[in-house]
């Protein structure tokens, strides 16, 4: 059977359409947006970018940008829990979640500061999940924690910060170095480290960046959900 030019297109826009809806329909879901505040929007693997919504999905390669002020918290499939703050770059480099040993999660700050509360992959595979934050990949146990690029003229020192607030965290160097930061404890990496200064520190000392805001109250209100009381 021989096709003429208008029959040839059609049959080619309908293949088109069929390949598109079958690409669109594989491509799961990492999780989706709970609450957005400011300036932020998303950017696909592919550079396109697009609005931020409550109820927004996320995909695996999708980075989530904040302006001055703006702010996202967002829910992975596996019930883990992110607030991209302010000025922030956060890239969900790797999610699969199937109740299986191969489940992981890799999420990456290239910019800006993280909080993140850990979810189902962590406790079935926590060597399945990490974080990467410039030089250094952190290792999570069970945790609730907060990762942060500080950059000059900020009331801490330039570096990368992880604060533990529950749980504990194993921080690796591309260099080697390697420590264990427990609650309410710091990992540092100065950006500029005095001759002799150790490369990765651990500091006693609460970072100042740290400061809550309604996206932190409604994270602790989800970790430990109000029960009813009897009347």
């Amino acid at each position: 059977m021989k096709l003429d030019n208008k029959a040839l297109l059609r049959l080619t826009t309908a293949i088109l359409f069929l390949v598109s809806g079958c690409m669109s329909w594989a491509a799961e879901s990492a999780g989706q947006i709970l609450k957005v505040s400011g300036e932020a929007s998303l950017k696909d693997s592919q550079g396109q970018m697009r609005s931020v919504e409550s109820k927004e999905k996320v995909y695996a390669g999708d980075t989530v940008i904040t302006g001055k002020g703006g702010q996202v918290f967002l829910v992975l499939n596996d019930r883990t829990r992110m607030i991209v703050r302010q000025n922030s770059m956060v890239v969900i480099e790797a999610f699969k979640y199937e109740n299986k040993p191969s489940d992981l999660q890799s999420t990456s700050v290239l910019q800006g500061a993280l909080r993140s509360v850990s979810g189902a992959i962590s406790k079935s595979a926590p060597k399945n999940v990490n974080y990467k934050v410039g030089t250094a990949t952190i290792g999570i146990r069970g945790t609730d924690i907060d990762l942060a690029i500080i950059g000059d003229g900020e009331p801490d020192r330039a570096g990368i910060y992880n604060y533990v607030r529950e749980g504990q965290t194993e921080v690796t160097l591309a260099s080697g170095e390697n420590a264990i930061i427990e609650k309410e404890k710091s990992g540092f990496i100065p950006s500029q480290p005095e001759p002799g200064e150790a490369l990765l520190q651990v500091l006693n000392d609460r970072p100042a960046f740290l400061r809550s805001s309604g996206f932190d109250t409604l994270m602790n209100q989800l970790r430990t959900p109000r029960v009813p009381t009897m009347r």
